[in-house]
Order: structure tokens, then sequence, then C-alpha cells
């Protein structure tokens, strides 16, 4: 198992929580779908769990990245995943809220990954404790990943920087974000897509495609 790119990580306001009305995702965030049907190599399902749009967007340039390289790439929410036949491997991120992995990802490794410990495969989680990628905050965040990793052995891990926007927070996170005073939730886009898309060339390495 290999443990690569940067961490950065929170667990008090990720994006993660019920479907109660302060924990709701605001309807202007969107989850994408995308598949490259034209690419001629391996297929690849890239899926994702993710409250406030950063974590699909992270899987999208995963996905999207794939695909220039040649690979049939599908991109879809963990949660509408019916099954992995056709798929050589598959790349699965999280969200990270209250220091664990959000619930369609835990399901997801349970019904697909957990019955599967042939299929190559790589994770990462989006978190919002550390705003520095340093040794100390990658182990933090790859803690995050600890009921999962209980279930699969990863070939490769990435630990991702998140993003708080106040217009993709649910109400009641926006209002703890808003009444932050020391900064640690302040706005901002801490994402290093150069890293993402350096993690994603390694990819069909590290999973033998």
């Amino acid at each position: 198992m290999k443990i690569t790119a940067g961490a950065l990580g929170a667990g008090v306001v990720a994006c993660g929580g019920s479907a109660w009305f302060g924990l709701r995702t605001p309807a202007s965030v969107i989850f994408p779908r995308a598949a490259c049907p034209y690419s001629l190599g391996d297929q690849i399902l890239v899926a994702y769990a993710s409250k406030c749009g950063a974590t699909a967007e992270l899987a999208e340039r995963i996905a999207s990245d794939l695909c220039s390289t040649g690979f049939r790439a599908d991109l879809l929410p963990a949660g509408k995943v019916k099954d992995l036949t056709g798929y050589r491997a598959v790349v699965i991120g999280t969200a990270i809220y209250m220091g664990k992995p959000l619930a369609e990802a835990r399901k997801f490794t349970e019904d697909f990954l957990f019955p599967r410990p042939d299929l190559p495969l790589a994770l990462f989680n989006v978190s919002l404790t550390m705003k520095e990628d340093t040794p100390e905050n990658a182990e933090v965040a790859l803690g995050y990943l600890e009921e999962l990793l209980s279930l699969v052995k990863p070939d490769l891990i990435g630990l991702f920087a998140g993003r708080i926007a106040m217009d993709t927070l649910p109400p009641l996170y926006r209002l703890f974000a808003q009444s932050d005073n020391e900064g640690a939730l302040a706005e901002g886009d801490y994402r290093d897509w150069d890293q993402v898309s350096a993690w994603a060339a390694g990819l069909p390495d590290y999973l033998q495609l």
C-alpha cells in the first residue's frame, strides 16, 4: 500500500450529516456523473461520497485525467453504483465528517469492495483538519480512514485538502463557520489541483493497469 498526496483535515465542519433541514446540502451543489465511452483502455470506476461538492470535484478531475490518458473512467456517486461488473479497478473518494468517512463510502466499501479483495483499489479522503502537508497531519488524515481500512487493503491512498465555501455548506455548518473567530474554518479552497493530477497520473502503475 502506498500513501501519497497531502493532508488537510478537519472534522469539525467537514461536509456530512443527515437530511434534517440544518444539514441539507444546498440545491446548487452538483454531484456529477460522467463517462468516456470512446476510450479503448481498461474500464475504471471513480466513485465518491461527497456532501458539499468538493470531493465530487476532486473525483471528477481524477476521472477526467484518466480519460485523457486513454482509460474508460466512469464517474459516479458511491450511492448510485449498482455493481462492479466490467471494471478493471476502482477509485473511491470520501469527504470526512467528524473524523470519519461518509456513510455512503462505508456502505460502498462493505457492499462492493469487501467481497472483491482481488480488485485493484485506490482510496482517497478530503478533509479540513490541517492546512499544511506535514507528516503529523498526514497521520491524522490517514486515521480518518481506519474503519474503511479494516475492510479493504488499497494499493494507493491519497490524502487531500478540502474547501470551505459558504454557499455550499448546509445552514448549520454555515453558522458554525461564520462563528469561527480563530480562522480554522476560514472560507477558501485549499485543494492542490496539481497534486491531485499527479496522484491520478500514478494510478495506472499502482493499480497495475
